[in-house]
């Protein structure tokens, strides 16, 4: 019983070795493009990659997308024109560890600390005080639920 247990870990440790050190994948060019338009915005010297569109002109509701797991920002990108036709402005973000966001390794993530990034966003964007539409699914209901406690 001894040896098998040997021979897993002489095989796995140099499989996890390599799978850490593997690159990622090529972006599809419609990846490419939607971080294009995006931008990142510093919390706690970490990147968070957002995207922030001008929309419906003659309104001033503000929607946040919140995306689920485990999935990023583009989640909203077959919407993210229609929503722009009835929105002022468009903002959605990739939580941290998702998407083009930083992932950073160890790091404790959180419910409370994704909900902090979402309010250090507004704040980055001038819109603490303004009234703020949420728009969630999955582990953004999550979030939102924080945001609206």
């Amino acid at each position: 019983m001894k040896e098998w247990w040997l021979q897993v870990g002489l095989l796995g440790v140099p499989l996890l070795a390599v799978y850490l050190h593997i690159p990622p994948p090529q972006l599809s060019p419609a990846l490419r493009s939607w971080k294009s338009s995006g931008s990142f915005f510093t919390y706690k010297d970490l990147n968070v990659f957002y995207r922030d569109s001008g929309g419906a002109v003659g309104s001033s509701d503000v929607v946040v997308l919140l995306h689920g797991f485990p999935t990023s920002s583009y989640d909203w990108s077959k919407i993210w024109e229609g929503l722009t036709q009835r929105f002022h402005r468009v903002i959605a973000l990739d939580f941290l560890g998702f998407g083009f966001s930083d992932k950073p390794r160890p790091h404790g993530y959180s419910i409370f600390e994704q909900a902090t990034i979402v309010e250090g966003l507004l704040r980055h964007l001038g819109l603490r005080h303004q009234r703020i539409n949420l728009l969630s699914h999955d582990y953004g209901d999550t979030v939102a639920q924080e945001l609206l406690h």
